[in-house]
């Protein structure tokens, strides 16, 4: 450790890492000067209406193209160019990340505004305190192996603020991603002590590729943009394609899947990391095999090689005193894809989540006269009481906890998990599902109404 203070308080610093939608960006032009928000998305639907009304008014009156989508397509793609990157993976516009070099307690009332919005954070800073809890944000559609060397940079940071040598991380969502790849290559500096990932896609998320492939429910279109788009910008396109023709409509849907799959996924390193492991290969040959991607596919196959061997990723992080836990929902499909037989909390796959725990589809049970596949778990029981998840097929069977019905967002209401992961980064003697009765290994969220 290069500082020479060193902290006696007895916790462990804790740096989260955050989901796609709880970092902000902004777009500079040459000058540095901020030109807008690029991350959340802030489209000007004004400007959109005046550039689709005339054609739209033209398809609406006379039921037919007349060249609309070619329209809606160029219209979406400018909308989307914030977020754009070039083939080599490179961003295609000058994004600087709104950075939080600094504890929460160093924070502004603004700052903890936001991240408390993002992330409810004071059930780990009354804890361990908010001078031991920091916020890693990123560029959520930037380069995955830049982030992984800027958070190297960040828990040193961190190291150096607080005088402790060692950091706990909370990744995520998509955090759970940065995790792994960090963990591959740093894990070997011991300084990280605790991984607690909240709904983490370790392995990505299956509705990566089935958007990559279109393989969508198109009758299902409402749900899937208001899950891309939010509710505002979602909802304003829902309500132009209600009033579309109907045999009009599954064009249009398809058009602006193009449009965000040109300029939002297709070139995005941090997105070719949320590809499941399993379908990497197949998808990166189809999609990106060509010279104008090569560099693209080089960095993205380090991040394959790591996912597609977790027990592998969790011996040598146990060979370096770092204990990975997992904290996951499960039992909801996922979202407006075709693969609506994966187990998930609506956006991440629960075998994702949970490091390759075996699931049945939402709704179903392993079976009559089901066993558990890993018999070296044999002292424990590791099948849930509904008979839906066999937990003893996961890389960390001990310390994987599941949340019944809990869709993605509803963990930043789940007092059971939060407060569990607070007790994870703060105090040692629990150690596994088995620590404490209170927080059994499978649970059931249920909705505030």
């Amino acid at each position: 450790m290069s500082t020479e203070k060193i902290c006696t308080c007895g916790h462990i610093p804790t740096v989260i890492v955050p989901g796609i939608g709880q970092s902000k960006t902004v777009q500079l032009d040459e000058k540095g000067n901020i030109i807008r928000t690029s991350w959340p998305l802030e489209i000007d639907m004004e400007q959109l209406k005046k550039k689709l009304i005339p054609p739209a008014a033209r398809m609406l009156l006379l039921r037919h193209d007349l060249g609309f989508a070619k329209k809606l397509r160029s219209a979406l793609c400018e909308a989307l160019d914030p977020l754009k990157c070039n083939p080599d993976g490179s961003q295609k516009n000058n994004i600087k990340v709104v950075s939080y070099n600094y504890s929460i307690a160093e924070c502004s009332a603004e700052e903890k505004h936001y991240i408390k919005r993002m992330v409810p954070y004071e059930r780990f800073t009354d804890l361990v305190g908010e001078d031991h809890v920091f916020y890693f944000s990123f560029n959520p559609f930037g380069r995955a192996y830049e982030t992984v060397e800027l958070l190297h940079d960040y828990i040193a940071m961190v190291k150096e603020k607080t005088g402790h040598d060692k950091v706990n991380l909370i990744p995520i969502s998509l955090g759970g991603t940065i995790a792994t790849a960090y963990l591959d290559k740093y894990v070997s500096d011991g300084d990280i002590h605790r991984v607690v990932g909240i709904v983490p896609a370790y392995n990505g998320s299956t509705v990566f590729p089935d958007i990559l492939s279109k393989n969508i429910d198109l009758d299902n279109y409402e749900e899937l943009f208001i899950t891309i788009l939010g509710k505002g910008d979602g909802g304003k396109l829902i309500a132009l394609l209600k009033k579309v023709p109907k045999k009009l409509v599954k064009l249009y849907i398809n058009t602006i899947l193009d449009a965000f799959i040109e300029t939002v996924l297709l070139n995005s390193p941090m997105m070719w990391g949320l590809l499941p492991a399993e379908k990497y290969y197949e998808l990166s040959r189809r999609f990106i095999s060509d010279r104008q991607h090569e560099q693209l596919l080089a960095r993205t196959a380090d991040a394959w090689r790591v996912r597609s061997d977790f027990p592998a990723l969790v011996r040598k992080a146990k060979e370096y005193g770092t204990e990975i836990f997992s904290l996951c929902g499960y039992n909801i499909r996922l979202f407006a894809v075709a693969s609506g037989h994966v187990s998930s909390d609506l956006i991440v796959d629960t075998k994702s989540a949970s490091m390759g725990a075996f699931c049945a589809p939402p709704g179903g049970t392993l079976g009559d006269g089901y066993v558990q596949q890993n018999t070296c778990c044999s002292l424990h029981n590791h099948i849930s009481p509904d008979n839906a998840i066999d937990a003893s097929a996961a890389a960390l069977p001990d310390t994987t906890w599941f949340y019944k019905n809990m869709e993605h967002e509803d963990c930043a209401e789940c007092d059971n998990l939060l407060t569990l992961a607070g007790l994870l980064i703060s105090d040692d003697e629990i150690k596994d599902v088995f620590s404490n009765p209170e927080y059994p290994q499978f649970n059931e969220y249920i909705r505030n109404k």
